[in-house]
């Protein structure tokens, strides 16, 4: 057997994960099968239950191999018929820059072709609010059948943000993007609404004596500090190393935003990684000299004048005491109604809450948006939300209700 196969090691691997994972706090752990263990062993040396872009490139194609075919005889051995992956089936998991259980037990397939010259597209409809020809009309543009398309739209609008033009560049604009594995969703509904020129002034790019490319970051409140840096090789990798240990679930997509995500930690520290910020925080930093403010009542003046900027559903608490709200069915002044769901009702959800609105657009809970502009005459707001930002998402101005904003 390959030196590096071995049944014991594999299983003290994976129970270190484990155990690292509930220190850091996670709820729920998954227990995975041996093969998906034994995979991640061969690549993981630091135990984070990923195998990051630095990590597969330090195991040689030729290692792996060998350690694969161990793996199957030994599955053979026990009667199991489990797919072990290829060296280049596993390298293509890491366009988000890390591999981990759910890429090795779902193995999901990209539906967009990658090599489609698509332009940066920010305003799509959302679902609720497309016809059959329009849905039928972005399909055709994808090259898939409309069957394809309604229930995983927002899966291939999350792949074409990921191909569209000038995404693998950083080009001083917030293109579209995806929120990945970290919880910074406040962080990430500021930077959606920063424009070419604020970017400008926050970051510069340089070329060290060796050659190598790097961004000199000042943040609008930095007051004078010295400018955190941001190298080229470490958005190639997607990752970086704080205080000894690397940071992976940087955003996908623009590339100028992983960079603003990257600077964000290397300024302000590693807690947003596990606990996110709260929504005003990041408002406030960039801005200089300003300090934001919470707001639990949304007037059309701070709409129009431009002055909000992200906005969040209200604690399930706070919503409880508002009117017109029974057994969690929102009736609005037209007559229409929504629906809040909480957590005890078994749906998969983000936060712990979501809002349906009568059209059936649904707003998670404890989860940040953008707001993109309000309209005065149709009394509707647009959104756009971090997990997948290329969709308007449009809510009625009585809706805000049940929102707060921080301004």
């Amino acid at each position: 057997m390959s030196k590096d196969f071995n049944i014991k090691k594999i299983e003290k691997y994976a129970e270190q994960v484990r155990q690292n994972q509930f220190k850091q706090g996670k709820e729920f752990v998954p227990i995975n099968d041996l093969t998906t263990d034994a995979i991640l062993f061969c690549f993981d040396k630091n135990k984070d239950g990923k195998i990051s872009k630095r990590e597969f490139e330090q195991v040689t194609k030729e290692n792996y191999s060998l350690f694969a075919e161990e793996l199957k005889k030994y599955n053979t051995a026990q009667g199991d018929d489990s797919h072990v992956f290829t060296y280049n089936e596993l390298n293509n998991f890491l366009e988000d820059g890390f591999i981990d259980e759910k890429d090795l037990t779902k193995n999901t397939k990209n539906l967009l072709d990658t090599n489609l010259n698509l332009p940066e597209q920010k305003n799509l409809k959302n679902l609720p609010q497309m016809s059959e020809e329009e849905l039928q009309a972005e399909m055709e543009m994808y090259g898939l059948d409309i069957t394809k398309g309604k229930k995983k739209l927002t899966e291939i609008r999350k792949e074409r943000n990921n191909i569209d033009k000038n995404s693998d560049i950083i080009d001083w604009h917030i293109g579209t993007f995806n929120q990945n594995e970290l919880p910074d969703c406040s962080l990430l509904a500021r930077i959606a609404n920063l424009t070419d020129e604020e970017l400008k002034n926050i970051y510069t790019k340089k070329q060290d004596k060796k050659g190598n490319i790097y961004y000199e970051v000042n943040f609008p409140s930095d007051d004078g500090k010295k400018p955190v840096k941001v190298t080229e090789e470490e958005l190639n990798y997607m990752s970086i190393k704080h205080k000894g240990r690397e940071i992976l679930g940087f955003s996908t997509g623009d590339k100028d935003v992983m960079l603003l995500e990257m600077a964000y930690i290397k300024r302000y520290g590693s807690d947003i990684t596990t606990t996110g910020v709260m929504l005003n925080t990041p408002i406030t930093q960039f801005a200089n000299n300003y300090k934001a403010q919470y707001h639990l009542e949304i007037t059309e003046d701070m709409l129009t004048n431009d002055k909000v900027k992200s906005l969040c559903l209200l604690d399930p608490q706070l919503l409880k005491n508002l009117q017109n709200i029974e057994n969690g069915e929102v009736t609005f002044a037209s007559g229409q109604k929504g629906q809040l769901y909480d957590k005890k009702d078994g749906i998969e959800i983000v936060g712990q809450q979501r809002l349906q609105l009568p059209d059936g657009t649904i707003i998670y809970g404890q989860h940040a948006y953008a707001v993109k502009s309000y309209n005065p005459e149709t009394k509707e707001v647009i959104l756009s939300n971090p997990l997948e930002n290329s969709t308007e998402i449009v809510v009625p101005y009585e809706a805000l209700k049940l929102f707060y904003i921080a301004e």
